[in-house]
């Protein structure tokens, strides 16, 4: 795992020192540059597999005509070297132990196309002299980050935002267009980032830059128009095979392997099958909360102590919410108001102490149908089956309800354009505002899986645990994003994600037949990673809102005081005061 960053154009190597150095968290175990006329290329590197120097980056091939920086994982390295040496082996000599350096042969080998090789999460550049281009590309679902910058003359990237503005000359402009997404959906939905002329790459895409032109394609994307037939027995089979194939390869480290432990059943059900596949007892970490509202702490203990594993827990007060709140943008350099920002940054930090890779239950919604809204959808598609005449009959006991009520006045919305209403941080003002990531050919549950996959997730859950990870040097790997995995879920009917209203109906089958969760945790009530956040900014009205939010009257130039929530216009007056 490392930190990256390089330019083409007017650069140097004091700017890229300064480009490492602002993302130093991200690889304190080494540091590497080569500059090569107008290009130069930096990493910072965090050592997971193969400890030794010859995983120094930039890394480079036998005649020195190909140079990668690369942060990530790639769980197939190993069979994907095998390939290179076997028949292909006259011409591809390794001198590591690393996934490094057979990217670096994939491409040789393949170019662009070496991408389809690949599994796991990464984002590398690559600069091939010989054709006089950089190779850049993000992993398919967007768990590794790569952002750039292009004015037309300098081009210039890095693993976050924070190395771009390293080596500006003077501090950036807001993007405006990206505030107002912020306010909409609590954070910047790609190719923005809230700066101007700072981007990000969007997942599952790669970029070429060759004299002068920046090419950006798409090479990868989940389908769901194409289901297998298969009965519930067999995709239960299929399902927990894959995931066990999928904990197995992200065990594969130099270094010990813990996991987070929230006491939900899809960080639950990472322990319970990584926990038989480790060489040491595992070790668990959770973080709980004063307020019992919000505490699962006890949850994640019960199933510590059914797979006996080594447990480690911290609940956080408010005094320490309010000042991880403050400190947040030291580490976040976008727009960002998930309020699971602020446990996530505690649960990394403590998580860091004691391993240096940790498995995460991310996706698991996302793969199986999770989320409540969700059932909201299920009961649309029902509903596109009630004739005309009674529909309106059905809305009326709805408006005595709020959320019965937005259901019922969007149930004959398109799917752009209704989605929006039922996610839970979106903001009230959505008018003239749509969801573009969306098939016509496609019912509207399974157009909300795709969107969720290919937005919420990866610029807002993966976003965050990657930010508050590399903050303190930790790599977390999410069994549930093996791409391979989310390629069956979607040829999955979407009626056995959410059956009869119930959401995860195939996944908590699995667990309860297979005794993985016991039931009184398989059936509990979903609650989010989400802090008490909001009751803290209501009763400290006159210390945080008033200390950050009512002096900051430079605000007003960009920011629509009518859209967002008040936790959004502390996060994003944070990242103003920071950033601006």
């Amino acid at each position: 795992m490392c930190g990256i960053a390089g330019f083409v154009g007017d650069g140097n190597k004091k700017k890229l020192d300064k480009m490492l150095n602002a993302i130093k968290s991200r690889g304190p175990d080494d540091s590497g540059t080569y500059i090569s006329g107008e290009v130069g290329l930096g990493s910072n590197r965090l050592s997971i597999i193969d400890l030794s120097k010859n995983g120094h980056q930039p890394m480079f091939n036998e005649d020195k005509t190909m140079c990668i920086v690369y942060n990530g994982e790639v769980y197939n390295f190993l069979n994907l070297r095998k390939k290179l040496e076997g028949k292909y082996g006259g011409k591809h000599k390794f001198k590591s132990q690393t996934d490094t350096e057979v990217i670096l042969h994939a491409y040789e080998e393949w170019g662009v196309e070496c991408l389809e090789q690949l599994n796991g999460m990464f984002a590398f550049v690559i600069y091939d002299q010989k054709k006089s281009l950089l190779f850049g590309a993000r992993d398919r679902l967007g768990e590794k980050p790569l952002k750039y910058y292009w004015d037309g003359k300098l081009f210039a990237f890095a693993s976050e935002v924070k190395g771009l503005l390293a080596m500006l000359s003077a501090k950036p402009k807001a993007d405006t267009q990206a505030i107002n997404d912020f306010l909409l959906f609590n954070y910047v939905p790609a190719p923005k980032t809230g700066f101007e002329n700072i981007f990000k790459l969007p997942p599952a895409s790669y970029f070429l830059f060759k004299d002068g032109k920046l090419t950006i394609k798409k090479y990868w994307e989940l389908d769901f128009s194409k289901k297998l037939n298969r009965s519930e027995a067999e995709w239960e089979e299929l399902i927990f095979e894959k995931l066990k194939e999928s904990v197995e390869s992200r065990m594969i480290a130099d270094v010990p392997v813990g996991a987070f432990l929230s006491g939900g059943i899809d960080s639950g059900t990472v322990v319970a099958l990584s926990s038989s596949m480790s060489k040491h007892k595992l070790k668990t970490f959770s973080l709980g909360f004063d307020d019992p509202d919000f505490d699962e702490s006890k949850y994640a203990e019960q199933i510590s102590k059914i797979y006996k594993t080594e447990h480690y827990s911290l609940k956080a007060d408010t005094e320490v919410l309010k000042n991880t709140l403050l400190e947040s943008y030291q580490h976040f350099d976008e727009p960002f108001a998930d309020n699971s920002l602020i446990p996530t940054l505690l649960l990394c930090k403590m998580t860091s102490k004691k391993v240096k890779v940790a498995l995460s239950g991310d996706g698991g919604d996302e793969n199986f149908g999770g989320y409540e809204r969700y059932t909201a959808l299920a009961l649309g598609n029902y509903y596109k089956k009630v004739p005309p005449l009674v529909r309106s009959f059905l809305k009326l006991p709805a408006r005595t309800h709020p959320a019965a009520r937005v259901f019922a006045n969007t149930l004959d919305l398109p799917f752009s354009q209704k989605y929006l209403h039922y996610n839970p941080f979106s903001v009230k003002n959505i008018a003239g505002r749509q969801v573009q990531t969306y098939d016509k050919k496609l019912n509207d549950l399974e157009n909300a899986f795709k969107y969720d996959i290919s937005s919420y997730l990866p610029e807002d859950l993966l976003y965050k645990v990657d930010i508050a990870s590399m903050a303190y040097s930790l790599e977390v790997r999410a069994p549930f994003l093996n791409h391979e995995l989310l390629r069956l879920t979607a040829q999955m009917p979407s009626n056995l994600k959410v059956k009869n209203f119930q959401t995860k109906y195939i996944f908590k089958k699995i667990l309860k037949e297979k005794k993985i969760l016991p039931e009184s945790i398989i059936n509990r009530k979903k609650r989010g990673f989400v802090s008490p956040v909001g009751k803290l900014l209501k009763t400290e009205e006159n210390g945080i809102v008033r200390e950050v939010l009512l002096q900051k009257k430079y605000l007003d130039l960009f920011v629509n005081r009518n859209e967002g929530s008040l936790f959004s216009h502390v996060s994003l007056s944070l990242w103003a005061e920071k950033y601006l």
